[in-house]
């Protein structure tokens, strides 16, 4: 049942920018003047509204819970469901599909959320416990969710108190437990790629590494140790190259640490540098989105550091939400830079929600489909190109698409890190029938979908439809783009027939340094990305290797 919820409420619309000319703060809104908040985190619903999920911790004269705050109009917010739950002074919250999950430390277990009916009403399914040979999941101080799964961090009533694991991706409104991490106490985990940065906050503090592939056989890779360490939470660069790690605790430095792991399993001893916004305010968590950092840097408020080249990063902006005396645990818990509108959210413990606008954010670009043409009959064909229009530049702003086809005995879906797929599965399609498609836009945690779909027939006619045939294509490799790079850059190569695949990297003394293709390919027209950000500055050859033709271009790193 929805607790509609709704207290004094304060709106300021302020049209000025902040530091540097860089952060516009456009809304705040204090939802319970009354009371105080802990974490935020945000969902973006398929019709592409935007929503702000805001931790209330709940005290004697008002309810805790999850208030659930449309931000899709500025001005205009309004709270538009309150899920009440233990009063609690940490309550956290992570998003999956159309569910919201909250923990606290409070009792209770998960709280799993409908969000599907929003704007008119979200309610709790159900509030997940589970018990197993570890304890009970009753109590958990911070929750992660990635690719599908769950991790549960400082399940109090687990010993130590690490991380325990579940499936989403069957039945997200029944987890299913697939195993535990527990090296120490684990208060906050982020994960990548099936590898787990697991920061333990207590008893000197650090960063554990993992292997998570298999889930219920979790596999340490080792530990990043640092003297007075009181690690809160970490996150890694766009270019998997650098972790930076945040300190709430402990005799060290607040600062931000940036250490390199492009060299796992090699641990790094120290960072390769540090950076803090005001030396006497502490920093408590940090989230990144391509170039740039969002910490929450509780009294000095948000700050947005950039990362492009981690090694030196940058101050570039920020707010003071509300200014008390440096040092004490006030001040903004959490930040939320991930929607497409490039919206940024802020949870302020005393005054509750903030929207900011930030110059580098610029919002995405709905996708639009391109070829075939709605309507397109697709004759005789061995391969076509389905193509759309980039929702956002790669480098910026990371991300990439899915494209979904289906129709009569065929639904299948691709992953697209480009804006073009070639299609040759034409012997599973069924003649004279009609068939959709349309393309979705995905990050870690969010998702995009195009305003519309496309239709096609397909016939197995003679006659070939448009543009939408591009053959006959030849073999070729192109220079790459950009040229000098650093530290991405994309080679672009076209097949004229099915072969096997090959495209390699050398030094200056034909050393192989990385294989960016292998496997077997029909005709049509690729690209890859390579990330150069572990190789050092100089002059390098690709080979594309396709068959009996080779080729070989020659790019240069300039760091």
């Amino acid at each position: 049942m929805v607790k509609r919820y709704f207290s004094v409420i304060f709106l300021i619309a302020i049209a000025s920018p902040a530091i540097a000319g860089q952060v516009d703060t456009i809304a705040h809104f204090d939802v319970q003047p009354l009371g105080s908040y802990s974490a935020i985190w945000g969902y973006t619903a398929p019709n592409g509204r935007e929503y702000a999920l805001v931790g209330v911790n709940g005290g004697s004269s008002y309810p805790g819970g999850t208030s659930i705050i449309d931000i899709t109009d500025i001005p205009g917010l309004s709270q538009v469901a309150f899920i009440g739950g233990p009063n609690s002074s940490w309550r956290e919250m992570k998003t999956y599909k159309h569910y919201g999950y909250v923990v606290t430390e409070a009792g209770g277990g998960v709280q799993i959320i409908e969000l599907s009916q929003l704007p008119d009403t979200a309610w709790l399914i159900k509030s997940f416990n589970y018990t197993g040979a570890g304890g009970n999941i009753q109590r958990s101080h911070s929750i992660s969710i990635h690719d599908g799964f769950m991790y549960l961090n400082g399940c109090a009533t687990w010993s130590p108190g690490g991380m325990v694991i579940f499936d989403l991706r069957g039945d997200p409104e029944n987890p299913v437990y697939v195993g535990a991490y527990e090296p120490e106490y684990i208060h906050d985990s982020y994960v990548l790629r099936d590898t787990i940065y697991g920061s333990a906050v207590y008893s000197g503090g650090g960063l554990w590494i993992a292997d998570a592939r298999n889930k219920s056989n979790i596999q340490t890779i080792g530990k990043i140790i640092y003297s007075g360490s009181g690690t809160h939470n970490a996150w890694v660069t766009k270019n998997r190259s650098h972790v930076i790690t945040t300190d709430e605790i402990g005799s060290t430095p607040k600062t931000l640490k940036i250490w390199d792991i492009g060299n796992l399993p090699s641990i790094p001893s120290s960072p390769v540098n540090t950076f803090t916004a005001t030396p006497a305010d502490i920093e408590h968590n940090i989230t990144i989105r391509g170039d740039y950092a969002y910490v929450a840097w509780y009294t000095a408020g948000i700050r947005i550091v950039d990362i492009t080249n981690p090694a030196t990063p940058l101050d570039a902006g920020g707010f003071d939400t509300s200014p008390v005396t440096p040092g004490n645990y006030a001040g903004v818990w959490g930040i939320y830079p991930y929607f497409p509108s490039g919206k940024i959210i802020a949870g302020d413990m005393q005054n509750g929600l903030w929207v900011f606008r930030f110059s580098d954010l610029t919002a995405r670009t709905p996708v639009a489909l391109l070829n075939p043409s709605d309507g397109d009959s697709l004759n005789g064909l061995t391969s076509a190109n389905f193509r759309w229009t980039k929702t956002a530049d790669q480098n910026a702003d990371p991300h990439y698409y899915e494209l979904h086809l289906f129709g009569n005995g065929f639904d299948s879906t691709w992953q697209v890190n480009d804006t073009s797929f070639t299609f040759t599965n034409f012997a599973s399609l069924v003649d004279g029938s009609t068939y959709t498609w349309h393309v979705i836009t995905r990050d870690e945690f969010n998702v995009s979908p195009s305003p519309d779909s496309s239709q096609f027939v397909y016939a197995t006619g003679a006659t070939s439809a448009g543009d939408v045939d591009e053959k006959p294509f030849s073999f070729q490799l192109a220079q790459n783009f950009p040229n000098p790079f650093n530290p991405s850059t994309i080679i672009a190569y076209e097949l004229a027939e099915l072969t096997p695949v090959s495209i390699k990297v050398f030094n200056l003394l034909g050393g192989e340094v990385a294989e960016l293709v292998r496997g077997d390919y029909p005709a049509g027209r690729y690209s890859v990305t390579f990330n150069a950000s572990t190789l050092s500055s100089g002059v390098y050859f690709y080979r594309l290797q396709a068959g009996q033709f080779s080729s070989v271009r020659k790019m240069i790193i300039q760091k």
